[in-house]
C-alpha cells in the first residue's frame, strides 16, 4: 500500500549492518589548523551533517580510534578526536573543555573542499574510559575553565572510568539523552562505574552491557597488519562498540528511524545486553578492596 511504513529489521541485524563501513568516502584532517590537536573525520560530500566529538580513554590519543572514527564517518557522522590530555596526571575537566571547544568548532567551520558543514543542532560528545567521564563534564550544565555550556542533542559513554568524587554530581545536571555501554566485570569496579553513571545521568538512559567485552579492548594497535585493514583491536569489543555507537547517533542526531531500536532501552542488540539500573548487582567488595584482591563473601 502507498505510505506503508517498511518495517525496521531485527536489532541483531541492525548491528550485523552497522558493524560494516558505511557509504560516505572519507576525508581525514587535522585540528591543528583551528589551533587544537587531534584529528577531524568528515564524510567527503554532504550539507548540514550530524557531528560527535570524542574523547580519549587515559594514556590514549586520537591515532588509537582512527578505525572507529573513520567508521562513523563512513555512515555520514563527522567526527573530531582532540588530543589534549594525554598524559600521566590527565584532567577529565580539561579534556571537558577540549570537547567543548570541539563542537564551537563543528559549529562553525567549513569543512574539506567547504562543500561539507554541520548542522549546529545535530552535535554529540562521546568519550572511552576516562573520556566518558569528560563527556559527562562536556555535557553537564557546569562551567568548565571559562566554557560555558555547550547546546547538545546526545551522549555516548563507552566503559566509563571514574575519575573524581564530583563526577556524578555532574552526571545528574546533564539532560541530553544517553547512551552508557559497560564491558563484562566493569559496571562497578577500580575502572569502571557505568552502573553510577547509568543510575546518575539526568536525562533519558540507554544502559546496555557488552559481556564479551574488555575495557580496554576498544583501543586500535597500529602495526604492518594495519595496512590490510586491521585495526589491533579486540573484535569482541570493537564490532558491537562500534554499530552501537552508530545506531544511537543516526537515531538521535539525524532522526532516521530505522535506528530507533539503538534507544530502546528495552531492546538487546547482539552482544549489547539491555541493562536496568534496577536489577545489575553492584560490586560485593568496595573498590580498595577489589584493588588488594580481595575475595567476595560466600552467600
Amino acid at each position: 500500500m502507498a505510505g506503508k511504513k517498511k518495517a525496521a529489521p531485527p536489532p541483531d541485524k541492525l548491528m550485523t549492518e552497522l558493524a560494516r563501513r558505511g557509504p560516505h568516502k572519507v576525508d581525514r584532517g587535522d585540528l591543528g589548523i583551528v589551533g587544537m590537536s587531534g584529528q577531524i573525520f568528515v564524510p567527503r560530500t554532504g550539507r548540514k551533517l550530524p557531528a560527535v566529538a570524542f574523547a580519549h580513554d587515559w594514556l590514549a590519543a586520537s591515532g588509537r580510534y582512527r578505525d572507529l572514527a573513520f567508521h562513523l564517518a563512513s555512515w555520514g557522522v563527522v567526527v573530531a578526536v582532540p588530543d589534549g590530555q594525554t598524559g600521566v596526571f590527565a584532567s577529565d575537566v580539561e579534556l571537558a573543555t577540549d570537547l567543548r571547544a570541539a563542537v564551537t568548532v563543528l559549529q562553525s567551520v567549513q569543512l574539506g573542499d567547504g562543500s561539507v558543514s554541520v548542522d549546529p543542532d545535530r552535535i554529540a560528545v562521546a568519550g572511552h574510559g576516562f573520556g566518558a567521564a569528560a563527556a559527562i563534564r562536556a555535557a553537564s550544565d557546569a562551567t568548565l575553565l571559562g566554557r560555558p555550556p555547550i547546546r547538545l542533542r546526545s551522549l555516548v559513554t563507552v566503559f566509563p572510568s571514574p575519575t573524581t568524587s564530583d563526577l556524578l554530581p555532574a552526571a545528574r545536571t546533564v539532560t541530553a539523552p544517553a547512551l552508557v555501554l559497560a564491558a563484562g566485570g566493569h559496571l562497578d569496579s577500580m575502572t569502571g562505574n557505568a552502573l553510577a553513571v547509568a543510575e546518575n545521568l539526568g536525562g533519558d538512559v540507554v544502559f546496555r552491557t557488552i559481556a564479551a567485552a574488555d575495557n580496554r579492548g576498544l583501543l586500535e594497535r597500529r602495526s604492518l597488519k594495519s595496512f590490510i585493514g586491521i585495526n589491533g583491536a579486540d573484535k569482541a569489543t570493537h564490532r558491537p562498540v562500534r554499530a552501537q555507537l552508530t545506531g544511537y547517533l543516526l537515531h538521535t542526531l539525524a532522526g532516521e528511524d530505522a535506528y530507533a531500536a539503538f534507544a530502546d532501552p528495552e531492546t538487546t542488540m547482539g552482544s549489547a545486553a539491555a541493562t536496568s539500573v534496577d536489577d545489575a548487582e553492584p560490586a560485593q567488595l568496595d573498590h580498595l578492596s577489589q584493588l588488594l584482591g580481595a575475595k567476595p563473601p560466600r552467600k
